[in-house]
């Protein structure tokens, strides 16, 4: 636990730095910088972190090379863990039953956006954002809370989630689930377990391999694998 204090205590000294410089900056050019201003630069709603004690996120975002996500829902039901898949609704439209089968698994359903790799000014996010939640609703009969927005503008996505009712949620961790093999995707996983946690996964083969070490790993630690849903309660 002195370990997760620290990691905390350094993420708000960080956000407490950018602000500080932010406002020197202004001072120095001779911009007044108001009482909202302020308050705009120091309030972000986008969710890093959960606020539950024992407990570890794992969301996966499945957009493009999804073709190990039967072997990883065997995993997670094997382990008997319920992950939050964050899909975006050309993969859903393209792929009903396997969204069907997450859902009817017991996982939790958010949205990457219906093209996640298209970005766009607030409200072309929030009509894509809709678009999205339309078609993931239609194939599960679930209404998406919470919207995963990849590579796009955190700050145009951030936005965008409030204008359309959703929770913008990042990650603590991204396990890169791209890069290196199942040895070093595991390995940046429990290098960041701690209450709250959240650990973004894709659905690669090396993902795959790595989810067995991780799940048992955390597990052993004391921690319960969630959704995202339940770490931010």
């Amino acid at each position: 636990m002195n370990r997760e204090k620290a990691v905390e205590t350094m993420m708000n000294s960080v956000n407490v730095l950018i602000i500080l410089m932010i406002v020197l900056l202004y001072v120095a050019t001779g911009t007044t910088v108001g009482d909202d201003a302020v308050a705009a630069l120091s309030k972000d709603t986008t969710v890093y972190r959960g606020t539950a004690e024992g407990s570890v996120a794992l969301e996966c975002a499945v957009s493009w090379d999804a073709a190990a996500l039967p072997e990883m829902l065997e995993v997670l039901e094997a382990a008997g863990v319920h992950a939050t898949f964050f899909v975006s609704g050309q993969w859903a439209k393209d792929n009903a039953q396997l969204l069907e089968r997450i859902a009817e698994s017991g996982h939790e359903i958010g949205t990457m956006g219906y093209y996640p790799t298209f970005d766009g000014d607030v409200s072309t996010v929030v009509s894509d954002v809709e678009l999205s939640q339309s078609v993931i609703e239609t194939i599960t009969g679930i209404s998406a809370e919470y919207y995963y927005s990849g590579l796009r503008s955190a700050e145009t996505s951030r936005r965008a989630a409030e204008e359309a009712g959703l929770k913008h949620v990042a990650c603590t961790t991204d396990l890169l689930s791209g890069r290196g093999d199942a040895v070093d995707i595991a390995s940046r996983a429990l290098e960041h377990i701690f209450d709250g946690s959240i650990l973004l996964i894709q659905p690669t083969a090396a993902a795959v391999r790595a989810l067995p070490t991780i799940l048992s790993e955390i597990a052993s630690r004391g921690y319960r694998v969630t959704t995202v849903g339940n770490v931010l309660q």
